[in-house]
């Protein structure tokens, strides 16, 4: 144990000694690292359903301080309220039932995402860089007795 302590110690060492040389030849800031909002995935704007769901369905979702939610296709045009979190790198949505017209509505139901592609696997930062999550990977947990989950991907629009 203490011959591993000695060489992680002359490992930092040596790393802070190069960083220095580079700063001072270069004269350049130094990169800080930090982590990557420590109470979840930092998410905004609104993604748009890649698939359709249900039949001619596409859903949006818009995460914005109310959170809200639209469902188009085969003539219905449904606009509903969403509550939505975040914990680590999963986003939860509970989507409120919202009335389309015409004696229709869309049904109370769950997503849950993830971000797919290396910011999904993102745990660190530098400094002045904000990344962008640009797609999800959810799955649509209907409360429809019978009807099956769905998996899907949103794309950023």
């Amino acid at each position: 144990m203490k011959g591993f302590n000695l060489k992680l110690l002359f490992s930092a060492v040596i790393l802070v000694a190069g960083f220095g040389s580079a700063i001072q030849a270069q004269d350049i800031a130094p990169l800080v690292m930090v982590p990557d909002h420590p109470g979840g995935v930092s998410v905004n704007g609104c993604f748009r359903s890649n698939e359709t769901l249900f039949g001619p369905y596409r859903v949006t979702f818009c995460f914005d301080r109310r959170g809200t939610f639209q469902v188009r296709g085969g003539g219905t045009r449904c606009d509903g309220r969403m509550d939505w979190h975040t914990s680590g790198r999963d986003i939860f949505m509970d989507l409120h039932r919202t009335s389309c017209g015409r004696r229709q509505a869309w049904e109370a139901a769950s997503v849950d995402c993830r971000p797919l592609g290396f910011l999904g696997n993102l745990g660190r930062v530098i400094v002045g860089d904000t990344p962008r999550i640009r797609t999800l990977r959810c799955t649509y947990h209907p409360t429809v007795p019978g009807v099956s989950r769905r998996n899907f991907t949103a794309t950023r629009i």
